[in-house]
């Protein structure tokens, strides 16, 4: 019996494998609904960068932050720990493009990067029970934003490292925070 079942998958499985049309791959949707920015200034104006810095982290539902500011629960983090604004700037500005790459210049910030397990720019954690289960990080892509009174909404399409697709959105109120 389990032979017969074998053989009953497989074999629409190598029709599908030997199709010569190509399937379109359609990205996960990932919504996200709490998001923290946290303002640096010209962090790197010693480097030459007048742009203002900011840190964006968004939460998928099922993760919180504890008394302590350590992730809880299980749930996907996302990073952008380097976005750029013009140096006039308080905020992350609403219907503007911000664009992945390493100039530094407004309305970008920086791409995905390991330094020796140091991890910076875009990047996703996957949280299961509060411990770190991957690292996805992004080099490519971008994110629109879109304020509505207090409401923030956020439209990111990124490119992995391995160049898969990412799709995710925010809906929510952002919260501003001071630095550390």
């Amino acid at each position: 019996m389990k032979r017969t079942s074998y053989l009953l998958f497989t074999v629409p499985l190598l029709v599908v494998a030997c199709s010569t049309t190509p399937v379109p791959v359609t990205p996960t949707l990932d919504t996200y609904n709490y998001g923290e920015v946290t303002r640096y200034g010209a962090h790197y104006a010693d480097e030459g960068i007048e742009s203002n810095v900011y840190m964006l982290d968004l939460y998928s539902p099922g993760l919180t932050l504890n008394e302590q500011g350590v992730i809880e629960g299980t749930g996907h983090n996302l990073c952008f720990s380097d976005v750029f604004t013009l140096p006039t700037d308080s905020r992350l500005q609403g219907g503007v493009t911000y664009v992945c790459n390493s100039t530094g210049r407004a309305d970008t910030f920086l791409p995905g990067q390991d330094f020796d397990g140091n991890i910076n720019g875009a990047y996703l954690l996957d949280i299961k029970d509060g411990q770190l289960s991957s690292i996805t990080l992004f080099t490519n892509g971008e994110f629109i934003i879109t304020q509505t009174g207090d409401t923030t909404d956020i439209d990111i399409q990124l490119v992995t490292t391995q160049k898969t697709a990412y799709h995710a959105v925010f809906h929510a109120p952002l919260h501003y925070q001071r630095p550390l």
